[in-house]
């Protein structure tokens, strides 16, 4: 929602003493409606109101004051007062020149988002005091809560959130319940969003007794990123040096030449051209070129205004002569010895171009066509004529090229070099283009400066090595380029003309010092407000504006203008990818800082790109970006500095690239000390991030080299970290690696000490909080039982194995683990196979976490399935692991409510229907149930075991039929549906492989019962009401929705109109379509704005019927796949309603009758 500037003109704040307030001030105009007259007449129950630009001035609520403005009176009148306004309003000029209904709304909004953000609060009270104070962090209610709010409605404070980085802040607290995001993360480089500079708030408000931001009034002038000032004499003296170093070659050269006396040239469709050329030839050539486009973005565009060029393509002419092909050549060492390249060169025809009268082409750059581009040959063959200079600007030197002075010549330029072909005066320019490029199998060599003219070099950054690393003003250095390059082309082999020359000097100069060198694409990002004052803006900006909200399409409200920036509120300089010389990528988007940059002038001159977001109270919001290739020159020990400078302000920022990117250099044989100290402080620096948002680290190997690669050069504090920290990131493989690597034949004492030195780093990673399938993991990797090692393996030796035993007794002594799901009972039950007595660990350990949690169903049932899964395989002594299963089963029937049992399907789409608070998702109240979600399966699969496990004396499987029965009337529909309808069908397998006859009483009347209450609960009577077109209602409450539910309940009404702009009607579309509404819905384009047509297309009674239908088929489906004799034996009487459900030969209303008097519901035992 956007809020206009104007509104802060008519409505202004005054405090009142009374309760009730008169928001309308103003006189009000005679031209008003009578309804619209009434509602700004009207007075709200409240001591005053606030407009949100209060909010965004930093003030809270607190005290007596926010129980008066957030009194239920007060919001409730407040409400009621915005939506009359809304609607009475909708077409008055209240705003001057600005109507319509978003002016009003717009307003409205104002009021209630302002009083929806003041007034959030938790249980412990007021939200915005508490996160201004730091009370709370990001991830608790409050801030959930505040984040939703303030991306909703675009509030600056306390939080500048978009809705993207508010779903990269749910998701994020959903990773790890229980995590929290402090505020510690909220720094001008924060994981999530961006926060005021001043959280505390001193400065005592009138109304809010709140404060206000100190630094708010204070505005950075109008200067570009060319104004960035140092007083580093470090950073003075180097670029000094960088720009001292002799540049060999020129940006650009001419040359008068001589075309070969056998040159010839033919045009398709004209023939043989004789030179020089003549107008009647040129004239023909012209009926067989085309205008010449231009590139503009990814665009390719024709416009004489911009290039008036005729070209042809090289498969329309041909050029002839035994010579010519050498003297290409001969002209490429010309531009390889002009432009100071060491490495041959080659020339790739690209376009015949022809200049008439008038011809020309603005200034621009060329695009690298072809691999390994560099720059264009231009040979301008033998045509009179004058004009069609080129002009060419590059580094603030100009260089012209005159064509019409020789009767033949050639130039050749970089391909980032400005340049401007400038009108035709007379006859025809007429010239071959070539595309210059380097051969990718010729390595570039360059010759050796000497010692002398590297000493400035060389002892610049001598002096700076010298001080300590803390001490360094600069921590790295970053000389910007001269060319112009692109994330794709920045490499050594790409390097142009002065770049190139100075690149190489350094690296000679450097060569041997603790520094590494980089080359990377330096953006500069600068955001601020534009200038409105300039008459374009004052022209286009208010009209943009209101199209924008009531129309579909709109023109561009600049047209092409780009104004600049009054004020820069915030500067941003970014590596935006870092490359080694051998030409990989390092890593993307690293935050550095402008004092890292020697030249303070780095961006200017250069183009900028533009965005622009509207913002209504402020004006608009631009954002300017300026790229330049730079060196980056970064001493050892502040490599992993470097890397570690995340742009935060993505939330999926991840520090994976430049971790696998040091592994792998430490990987190397004779790796130098100084990569192994960078990848241990990388490593570090990654470690806050990752255990926030683990998912960042997608390729899970990397965390593994790290551990092997500091085992091997004894960093074992990086093995314990990550063991401690990551160990659920690891895979499998690299616990294996462990033993092979801890176990040393014949050698015991060797083993011990390898084993110390993980034994720390394995501990902490076992004692971490949850995780019993990852540190089940751990073990049967590290610690393999004896039945699954190959028989040539080592076996574990006995101090591994006693520690594994204390660990695992450790792990569920006491308090832990505080939660299971199903995920954790396989493990839990198998850690007694590592002791010798299995039944003892059971009871001892098992059985009372089983006790501990009887609201964790999924567990129990899984808990269970396990141990008879033990039984069957003979890992468990057969006796005694059927008595503790019957009595772990018995208590489970006792103690569960078989109709709170939710089966996944349920859970998924209660999340999609329930409406959980907004600061969470559906996903994560999802997540909170489904690790105890029960299926059908595991039904079946407690059965199975109750069947084998029961005894005369222990009949468990009674118990559970009786129970059942005693609660199949509190089953739900969807209970009936997803678990008990396919429970019936599947467990006849398994009363015939116990060997349980199926006419055995027990059984019998529990089938009975189930299928009864199937068809009681689950179908139902079959539909039979009067037909009418009244339909429910849609699950939302805003306004546009009750307007279309008003619509759906009515008892008549067939279809609807609602006008509205775009994202209105999209989400009115998907609540419609979510909600399974039978109606039809068309957008009408005849008007604007366009108005959303609903059509209702089917009656109630119609899809009730329908689905009663689904619902019976569904139930024979089910019915259809259990033989026929074995269903008349179990269902008896029942066996007779299932043919009639099937046949329709009873009537439907017969089917929910319940039992015929006498016979009983339940099971007699």
């Amino acid at each position: 929602m956007r809020f206009p500037i104007f509104t802060s003109i008519v409505f202004t704040l005054t405090t009142h003493s009374a309760t009730a307030y008169r928001p309308w001030n103003s006189t009000i105009p005679e031209s008003f409606n009578e309804e619209c007259r009434k509602v700004l007449s009207t007075e709200i129950d409240c001591p005053y109101f606030l407009r949100r630009e209060r909010v965004d001035d930093g003030y809270y609520l607190k005290g007596e004051r926010a129980e008066a403005y957030c009194s239920s009176s007060c919001r409730s009148s407040l409400g009621q007062y915005s939506a009359d306004l809304t609607a009475a309003c909708v077409n008055e000029d209240i705003w001057g020149e600005n109507t319509g209904p978003q002016a009003a709304l717009d307003f409205s909004m104002s009021l209630l988002a302002a009083q929806m953000i003041l007034c959030v609060a938790d249980e412990e009270g007021p939200c915005l005091e508490a996160l201004y104070k730091r009370e709370r962090d990001l991830c608790s209610e409050c801030g959930l809560k505040v984040a939703y709010l303030s991306a909703m409605f675009e509030f600056k404070k306390p939080l500048n959130i978009s809705s993207k980085q508010f779903m990269c802040l749910q998701e994020n607290c959903a990773k790890e319940p229980g995590t929290n995001t402090t505020f510690g993360l909220l720094s001008s480089k924060s994981l999530i969003v961006t926060v005021s500079r001043d959280m505390a708030l001193d400065n005592p408000a009138t109304v809010s007794g709140s404060g206000s931001d100190n630094d708010e009034d204070k505005q950075s002038g109008a200067n570009n990123s060319s104004t960035m000032a140092t007083n580093d004499d470090f950073k003075v003296d180097l670029l000094k040096a960088i720009k001292d170093v002799k540049i060999v070659g020129k940006f650009a050269f001419d040359q008068e030449i001589e075309i070969p006396e056998d040159f010839s040239i033919s045009v398709r469709g004209v023939g043989d051209i004789k030179l020089p050329l003549k107008k009647a030839q040129a004239v023909k050539i012209i009926t067989q070129a085309r205008q010449a486009p231009f590139g503009k973005g990814s665009d390719t565009i024709v416009d004489t205004s911009v290039r008036k060029t005729w070209e042809l393509d090289p498969e329309q002419f041909t050029i002839g002569g035994e010579e010519w092909s050498n003297y290409l050549k001969e002209l490429c060492e010309l531009v390889a010895q002009k432009m100071g390249i060491k490495t041959p060169v080659h020339a790739e025809l690209y376009k015949m171009l022809l200049y008439e009268k008038g011809a020309m082409f603005k200034a621009h750059t060329d695009t690298e066509k072809i691999p390994d581009m560099f720059g264009t040959l231009v040979v301008s063959l033998p045509s009179k004529h004058k004009g069609g200079e080129v002009v060419l600007e590059h580094c603030d030197e100009e260089f012209i090229y005159e064509s019409s002075k020789s009767q033949a010549s050639c130039a050749a330029w970089y391909s980032d070099v400005h340049h401007e072909v400038l009108p035709v005066a007379s006859g025809y320019r007429w010239v071959l283009t070539y595309n210059l490029a380097i051969g990718q199998s010729s390595p570039r060599t360059f010759d050796a400066f000497s010692e002398a003219k590297l000493r400035p070099l060389s002892e610049c950054v001598k002096g700076w090595l010298a001080q300590e690393q803390k001490d360094r003003k600069t921590p790295y250095a970053c000389h910007v380029l001269d060319h112009e390059y692109t994330q794709a082309n920045i490499s050594q082999k790409s390097l142009k003309g002065a770049d190139m020359t100075r690149f190489m000097a350094l690296q000679q100069a450097l060569e041997g010092y603790p520094v590494t060198i980089y080359l990377a694409l330096l953006e500069g990002e600068e955001i601020g407000m534009v200038d409105f004052a300039e008459p374009e803006m004052q022209a286009f900006y208010p009209l943009s504006l209101a199209l924008s909200r009531t129309i579909d399409t709109y023109p561009d409200p600049f047209k092409g203008y780009h104004p600049s920036l009054y004020s820069v509120d915030e500067t941003v300089c970014r590596l935006k990818t870092l490359r080694d010389l051998q030409g990989e990528t390092v890593t993307d988007e690293l935050v550095v800082t402008e004092n890292c940059i020697l030249d303070p002038s780095a961006f200017k001159g250069v183009k900028s790109e533009k965005a622009y977001e509207f913002s209504g109270n402020s004006g608009t919001t631009a954002t300017h970006w300026y790229r330049r290739g730079t060196i980056v020159i970064v001493p050892h020990d502040s490599v992993a500095g470097l890397l570690s400078q995340l742009d935060d302000r993505f939330c999926h920022s991840s520090p994976e690239m430049q971790i696998k990117y040091i592994v792998h250099l430490c990987s190397q044989p004779d790796v130098q000390d100084h990569l192994i100290n960078t990848m241990a402080e990388l490593v570090e620096n990654a470690m806050p991030k990752l255990e926030t948002n683990p998912d960042l680290m997608k390729n899970k190997s990397v965390l593994s080299k790290v551990i092997k690669i500091a085992l091997q050069h004894k960093r074992y504090q990086i093995v314990e970290d990550v063991l401690a920290k990551f160990y659920k990131m690891l895979p499998s493989d690299l616990f294996i690696w462990f033993r092979q690597w801890v176990i040393e034949p014949d050698d015991d004492d060797k083993t011990l000490d390898n084993f110390n030195k993980l034994k720390e780093g394995l501990s902490l990673a076992m004692a971490s909080q949850g995780g019993l399938p990852h540190k089940h993991k751990i073990v049967s990797h590290f610690v393999p039982l004896p039945s699954v090692l190959p028989t040539d393996a080592l076996p574990t030796p006995g101090p591994i194995l006693e520690w594994t035993r204390q660990t695992l007794q450790n792990l569920l002594d006491g308090d832990d683990p505080t939660e299971v799901t199903a995920d954790d009972a396989l493990p839990v039950v198998d850690f007694a196979l590592y002791f010798e007595s299995k039944i003892a660990f059971l009871k001892e350990f098992v059985v009372p976490l089983f006790e501990k949690f009887p609201l964790a169903p999924g567990f129990r049932f899984m808990t269970l399935a396990r141990v008879m899964a033990l039984i069957e395989e003979d890992k468990l002594p057969r006796q005694e692991g059927m008595d503790l299963y019957r009595t772990m089963a018995g208590s489970l029937i006792e103690s569960q409510d078989f109709a709170s049992l939710q089966h996944p399907t349920t859970i998924h789409e209660q999340s999609e229907k329930r409406k959980v608070p907004p600061w969470l998702t559906s996903k994560m109240w999802a997540q909170r149930w489904l690790g105890n979600a029960v299926t059908d399966n595991d039904m079946r699969d407690f059965f199975s075991g109750l069947l084998k496990a029961s005894t005369k004396s222990g009949n468990v499987s009674g118990q559970f039929m009786s129970k059942i029965t005693k609660q199949l009337g509190r089953f739900s529909e969807a209970s009936f549906q997803l678990t008990w309808l396919p429970f019936l069908r599947s467990t006849i397998p398994l009363l015939e492989d116990e060997s349980i006859s199926l006419s055995t009483s027990t059984y019998k009347k529990f089938f009975s019962a189930v299928t009864r209450g199937i068809l009681d609960n689950f179908l139902g009577p079959e539909p039979r009401e009067p037909w009418t077109w009244a339909l429910a209602g849609v699950p939302c409450d805003c306004s546009d929705c009750e307007r279309v539910s008003a619509f759906l309940r009515h008892h008549t009404k067939m279809s609807e109109e609602y006008p509205m702009n775009k994202p209105r009607r999209t989400h009115v579309q998907q609540v419609l379509e979510k909600a399974g509404v039978g109606c039809s819905i068309q957008t009408r384009r005849d008007t604007s704005p366009y108005p959303l047509v609903v059509t209702k297309t089917s009656r109630p009674q119609g899809v009730k019927l329908e689905a009663w239908n689904k619902r019976r088929d569904q139930v024979l489906e089910e019915f259809d796949q259990i033989q026929p004799h074995h269903l008349k034996k179990l269902l008896g009487k029942e066996y007779e309603t299932i043919e009639q459900l099937r046949t329709g030969q009873k009537d439907q209303e017969n089917l929910s009758q319940g039992p015929q008097t006498g016979e009983k519901r339940g099971i007699d035992e």
